[in-house]
């Protein structure tokens, strides 16, 4: 996928979904949750979200005492966000740019995150993502991203049968198995990657059919989520590195 087609899809997105609620769900408090434990303590650091849509996490992290930027393709999306943190009456700056093609100096942040973006790319352009951000992370700052998991089964499932009916949402989508190489690769060493969040998996055999979704939740019900993450995949693959010091 280009970096055209991904700007068109999410400017497209972001216009026909402005209008909904704007709320903290569940798979948001997980990966509020991983920030917070990842993190290094989130009071006083200069935190990038890097690809922020609705920005309803990043606000929280400003609750919590963090220096909120939030960065998006999408002039619809910032404007989500803003409304968002109005609402709470949180301070934070919105940049409407391009992660391609970061706007901030070199070693500007203490922690750069995303959740939901790097799958949108393949190859280079993955790459050229993933250097912006190191190169924008002070040494020693945490970089933090939370992609759909190779090893989803369910919202693989789900996301085949959309693509097929023509009904998928998000354009392209390349699942991610490791970024530890990609990482590296750009000076992050790589400290965790592991999978989280099973449940939104479920989600998205609605696309096949709501029926066969209620009655896999309703069967894997009585079963821990660590149990069904190892035997179907977590929706999410978290990466943590640290940019190493030169």
């Amino acid at each position: 996928m280009s970096n055209e087609e991904v700007k068109e899809t999410w400017q497209r997105f972001w216009r026909q979904n402005k209008d909904k609620e704007v709320s903290l769900d569940g798979m948001s408090r997980a990966i509020l949750t991983e920030l917070i434990k990842n993190g290094g303590g989130l009071k006083g650091k200069r935190i990038l979200e890097a690809g922020c849509g609705r920005g309803i996490i990043s606000v929280e992290t400003a609750a919590l005492g963090a220096e909120v930027y939030l960065l998006d393709i999408a002039a619809d999306a910032l404007e989500i966000a803003k409304n968002c943190f109005a609402s709470k009456n949180q301070p934070a700056a919105f940049i409407h740019g391009d992660i391609l093609a970061l706007p901030f100096e070199e070693s500007s942040f203490d922690v750069v995150w995303n959740a939901g973006v790097l799958e949108h790319f393949e190859g280079g352009f993955r790459q050229k993502a993933i250097d912006g951000m190191a190169r924008i992370l002070k040494p020693g700052g945490i970089f933090m991203t939370f992609n759909p998991s190779e090893k989803a089964v369910f919202y693989k499932i789900g996301k085949k049968a959309a693509e097929k009916k023509g009904t998928w949402p998000y354009g392209p989508e390349f699942p991610v198995e490791s970024l530890k190489e990609g990482c590296e690769a750009a000076g992050l060493a790589v400290i965790k990657e592991y999978p989280v969040c099973f449940r939104e998996n479920l989600s998205y055999l609605s696309y096949v059919s709501k029926h066969l979704r209620s009655i896999v939740k309703l069967a894997l019900l009585p079963f821990p989520d660590n149990f069904l993450i190892k035997i179907f995949g977590g929706y999410l693959l978290v990466t943590i590195g640290v940019k190493q010091e030169r």
